[in-house]
């Protein structure tokens, strides 16, 4: 039988050996080439920055070279004097308001993609769409998020036609808006000679057909949304939404649009309808709305039990002003109590449901 003095001594004893063990672990690691700095396990942070740039490999012709297309292009210079390589972009905004899938928004002759992904997420696909139609890219900005495809002849005639893709942020940060335009010429222009798009497309049958094709593409791609599927160049888009609300005080909250006012009057107009708010009248030249709003978050009809306790009573109503404004190349959008008595609760949740509720 042990004494007690024995057995304070195991435990002390078996730390100094478990000690040993490990040292000698690490010593035998180090021996053996899986430790050190030239070892397996050793600091690789900041090696990527001391890389190479090897030539593509060369694919040949009879073989499928689409799965190991360069999807995350690295430019021949760093555009500016920002270190894209060592600091990443900062975090995107958590915005609840981000749509799902992809949907084709229509506005007169325009139209664009409007995506539940990030401009980091939605670039790789870009390029991606491009591949598998297939077809070169002649230029490519991913801070500024364009694309440019090369001079696509067609068959039997001596006209070319030339395709740009434009990535911007949504109206609201986590979403992203695609465009495409579209030009023609007979062949004046040299192949590498940059393209002047016009704002509006030469054919806008071949815009729509373009855009119909990357909308049905994205929507296909299961992984579109993950994390690990990003661009950091196109990450450094602008990740702030076109819609802003702004609040500077009690009365004070106001909408901040960055559209063109066209846009902006179909968008708030579509906006108000989404939140049941009724509209008492509209005038397009003054650039104003009247509508009734009853101030509460929550629209829906009360229950059996809310009806029973007196939540089915009526509640108060307030009719406002929504006034729109051209500002510092921004779309100001603001409500105002008709009655002018202040009111900036109701004024807030008004600014804030009609914010919510534009697509």
């Amino acid at each position: 039988m042990l004494s007690v003095s024995t057995r304070k001594q195991i435990p002390q004893v078996s730390r100094t050996l478990a000690l040993l063990v490990l040292a000698t672990s690490l010593g035998a690691c180090s021996w053996l080439g899986v430790g050190g700095e030239d070892g397996w396990l050793r600091d690789r942070q900041g090696e990527y920055l001391r890389a190479e740039i090897t030539p593509p490999m060369q694919i040949p012709a009879e073989l499928d070279s689409y799965t190991i297309d360069e999807l995350y292009y690295i430019p021949e210079e760093a555009p500016g004097d920002r270190a894209l390589y060592i600091v990443p972009p900062a975090p995107k905004p958590i915005d609840s308001r981000v749509r799902e899938g992809v949907v084709v928004q229509r506005f007169g002759e325009r139209a664009w993609i409007v995506i539940g992904a990030t401009s980091g997420q939605v670039w790789p696909r870009l390029r991606d769409y491009w591949s598998t139609e297939e077809v070169a890219l002649s230029r490519e900005n991913a801070e500024r998020g364009v694309l440019e495809t090369v001079w696509l002849p067609q068959a039997d005639t001596d006209v070319r036609h030339k395709y740009q893709v434009r990535v911007e942020p949504g109206l609201h940060a986590g979403n992203s808006e695609i465009y495409v335009r579209h030009v023609s010429d007979t062949g004046e222009s040299a192949p590498d000679e940059p393209a002047t798009f016009p704002e509006e497309s030469d054919s806008q049958e071949r815009e729509n057909t373009i855009l119909a094709s990357i909308s049905l593409y994205l929507a296909d791609r299961t992984d579109l949304y993950r994390a690990s599927s990003v661009s950091m160049l196109a990450g450094s888009i602008e990740a702030q939404g076109k819609a802003r609300v702004i609040s500077e005080g009690a009365g004070d909250t106001r909408l901040e649009l960055r559209l063109d006012l066209e846009r902006a009057w179909s968008q708030l107009n579509q906006a108000i309808n989404n939140a049941n708010i009724e509209v008492l009248d509209a005038d397009r030249d003054a650039l104003r709305f009247q509508v009734a709003f009853s101030g509460t978050e929550d629209e829906e009809e009360p229950g059996f039990f809310g009806r029973l306790f007196g939540g089915g009573d009526d509640e108060e109503v307030m009719n406002f002003d929504v006034t729109v404004s051209e500002t510092d190349g921004a779309i100001i959008v603001r409500a105002v109590p008709a009655s002018g008595q202040p009111a900036p609760y109701e004024q807030d949740l008004l600014i804030r449901t009609i914010n919510d509720n534009l697509i």
